[in-house]
């Protein structure tokens, strides 16, 4: 470990639920709205109880075996070929990931603000603040993610503004969707979450690791009432027929509202947001970068720090239209599942292979 890249447990934290929810509510009122109309809360409440379970295997996994993360599990587990292709591609998910949140924040700052301002001239101004703060190190993307905070308050204040304009009427009947479209939902509502599974990559950077697991847990419980919160507003007041077009739907409901002195209140929202956007991709492009050095033993220099952003920018830039960076945002979200996957069959070989396991 890195005096750079040192952690608490707390920060830990706040940077899964940052990743998780800065970019995982675009959308996803709308989505659901299309597959199982109001009964959308339901979808994102049952994810959120699997994303919670998926977390304690994964911790669990990470208490068998100390002070380790996956990529020293991984050949611990499998040897040190198999393990270390393994590792590998969990590198291409993490820098896939990174660059998906790049793509993320371009199409949301198109649909919002600049609708004719090119992709390809967005992404390098995008980019800038996060080239400074993950040369830093990943003390200071966390520490950078406490200003986000204000953003959610802001966000929270607003939602209690609109509480005399939604209709409970728009939530009911409860389940009207059916129990079998609701599960098929959930792979939907899933891809919003992605984000919980940074720790396994990260969790020999934290100092405080016993406290670790409950913090972690916490994280998920607040990203799904966030989500929850979102989802439910929007369609509350919207109603799922006309949220079911809408883009943005949580902007337009900034739209939507009338304060007494301020003009444009959904500027100031979007403004807020973009913090909390750059706070959420930079999750991914420090654990792709940190990913890079303990797997490729890459050493931080300023050439192999410039390539991987400009990697980064590549990829973003593969989608060429909005159509086809949802469908990216898709994929990644796919690959999230499988992942996940693979951490579980990670757990239950640690069963068999001991090598290395913690003894009590």
């Amino acid at each position: 470990m890195t005096g750079r890249n040192n952690i608490t447990s707390r920060q830990m934290a706040l940077f899964t639920f940052v990743t998780q929810t800065g970019l995982g509510f675009i959308g996803l009122p709308t989505v659901l709205a299309k597959e199982v109309g109001h009964d959308g809360w339901i979808s994102v409440l049952i994810t959120g109880v699997i994303c919670i379970i998926l977390s304690m295997l994964f911790l669990l996994l990470l208490k068998r075996y100390s002070d380790k993360g996956i990529f020293d599990i991984n050949k611990l587990i499998f040897g040190k070929w198999i393990g270390g292709i393994f590792n590998a591609i969990l590198v291409v998910y993490l820098i896939l990931a990174a660059a998906r949140g790049v793509r993320v924040f371009t199409v949301f700052i198109r649909l919002t603000v600049l609708p004719f301002t090119p992709p390809l001239v967005m992404s390098p101004f995008i980019l800038l603040p996060s080239i400074y703060l993950v040369w830093q190190g990943l003390k200071y993307v966390s520490r950078f993610k406490y200003v986000s905070v204000l953003s959610y308050i802001v966000f929270l204040v607003f939602m209690s503004l609109l509480l005399g304009d939604l209709r409970r009427s728009f939530l009911l009947p409860l389940g009207e969707a059916g129990s079998k479209q609701i599960l098929s939902s959930i792979t939907t509502s899933f891809r919003a979450f992605i984000g919980f599974e940074l720790i396994m990559f990260l969790f020999p950077e934290i100092t405080d690791k016993s406290k670790a697991f409950k913090w972690h847990l916490f994280a998920i419980v607040l990203s799904t009432l966030f989500f929850i919160i979102i989802v439910t507003v929007c369609t509350s007041f919207f109603g799922e027929n006309f949220l079911k077009i809408q883009v943005v739907p949580l902007f337009n409901l900034a739209r939507s509202y009338n304060a007494p002195v301020i003009e444009r209140v959904d500027l100031y929202l979007i403004s807020l947001w973009f913090v909390v956007m750059g706070c959420a991709m930079r999750g991914y492009m420090i654990a792709g970068y940190y990913g890079l050095g303990k797997v490729f033993n890459i050493k931080k220099t300023k050439l192999s720090f410039s390539l991987y952003f400009l990697l980064l920018y590549a990829i973003s830039r593969v989608p060429q239209d909005i159509n086809k960076a949802f469908r990216f945002m898709d994929i990644v979200g796919y690959l999230t599942m499988g992942v996940s996957v693979f951490f579980v069959v990670c757990l239950i070989l640690s069963f068999v292979r001991k090598k290395g396991v913690k003894t009590q």
